[in-house]
Order: structure tokens, then sequence, then C-alpha cells
């Protein structure tokens, strides 16, 4: 239906339409330092937003979907190109691919079930249910945020599944510029250079929550 150039180009679209949201929605997790009042205030205030963000979140869903299934079939292109799926897990990795770009099929996955989980988890929860105690006093989502992060499995679960969004975005970033005819030998290297470093910023700005529920507030209780 579409070609392959097409397909990449489609895949660049919603992998920066992503990463917009990963931006945004990184930018209000960190309102957390700011204790439960500021925390809460933030998410009410977003709440205040609905019906309105109904139609954010769905056209959010869509480019996720869209993003996933246009990359998978770019994927089996690529296999069906080198013969076969048999042949493709047998061959050695091709010259200078890197190691984000050899783990995007796992990375990817990961993510796909880590947001599952992350909206089963945080989304569709009771923010005023037991998850939401601290020392017998409820604290709306900042408690189930902190609750979660308290659990050392489940901070290593969030860290795991950040360090793969890290490896995906250190790939497509700098995809994402190929795509659109960003392939200079002089601008090129800084373009990769860029994207590992905001790779790198993404993964340690978002760890740095579980860690600090874990290490700091954790010596608080």
């Amino acid at each position: 239906m579409f070609s392959s150039i097409a397909k990449k180009q489609i895949v660049a679209v919603t992998g920066l339409a992503l990463i917009g949201f990963i931006i945004a929605h990184l930018a209000g997790n960190l309102f957390i330092y700011g204790g439960p009042d500021v925390f809460n205030a933030y998410a009410e205030e977003l709440a205040h937003f609905r019906p309105a963000l109904y139609v954010v979140e769905y056209a959010l869903l869509a480019v996720f979907i869209i993003h996933i299934w246009v990359t998978a079939l770019l994927v089996l292109e690529n296999i069906k190109a080198r013969g076969g799926l048999r042949r493709y897990a047998v061959d050695k990795p091709v010259g200078n691919r890197s190691l984000a770009t050899r783990l995007m099929p796992y990375s990817g996955t990961y993510i796909l079930l880590f947001v599952l989980w992350h909206l089963l988890d945080f989304t569709f929860i009771d923010h005023d249910g037991p998850r939401s105690y601290i020392a017998g006093k409820s604290y709306g989502l900042y408690g189930v945020v902190v609750n979660s992060f308290a659990d050392p499995a489940h901070s290593f679960l969030y860290i795991v599944a950040m360090c793969f969004l890290g490896l995906h975005l250190a790939h497509g970033a700098q995809s994402c510029a190929q795509t659109f005819g960003f392939n200079h030998p002089k601008y090129t290297p800084a373009i990769k250079k860029f994207s590992r470093y905001f790779a790198v910023l993404i993964v340690i700005a978002y760890s740095s929550i579980p860690l600090y529920v874990l290490f700091i507030m954790g010596t608080r209780t």
C-alpha cells in the first residue's frame, strides 16, 4: 500500500510525535519533586482539560499503534529482502549497525509491554485507594507513585524500561533526521551525538524519580 520510503516517513513523523509526548510527560512527572501538593495540583489541573484531553489521548494512542504497525511492516520487508526469517536470524550484524539498532525489536517489544503495565499501574487505578496511603494518610496520585517506586523490583523494571527507551531514542532521533534528508558529512556526526546525549538525558531524568523514592524518600520514612 505504501512504498518503503513512505513507511519510513510515517515512522519518522509518528516517532517525532511520540518524542514530543515523552518530553511533555517527563515535565509533568518531575513535579513530584515539589511534594504531594504540587504533584497532585498538576494532575488535577490536567484533569480539568477533559473531555478535550480524551481527544489528545486517543490521538496519541492512534499515533502509537501506527508507529508500531508500520515499523513492523518495515522489519518484515527487511527480513524478506534478506532471504527469510531463518537467514535473518543467523546473519551477522551488518557493517556499522549500532547496538541500539540491533536491539530495536527487543527494546520496542519491552517498551510496548511496559506501556500497558504502566497504564494499569498508574492510570487505570483508584488514585484514592489503598495504594495512595502513606503512614495512614491518603496522598492521592502522589501516594500511588511513591508506594509503587518504594518497591525495588518495581523501580528496577521501570528503570530497565527507561534504558530501553534510551536505546530506542538514540537510534530513532538520528533515523528521523536521515529520513527527512539531514544526512550530510558535516552535520550527521553532530546529529548522532545530539541523539545520544538526548537519550541519556531522558533516561537519567526519568530514572531519577524511582531512585529518589528508593534512596532519598526511603531514608525519611
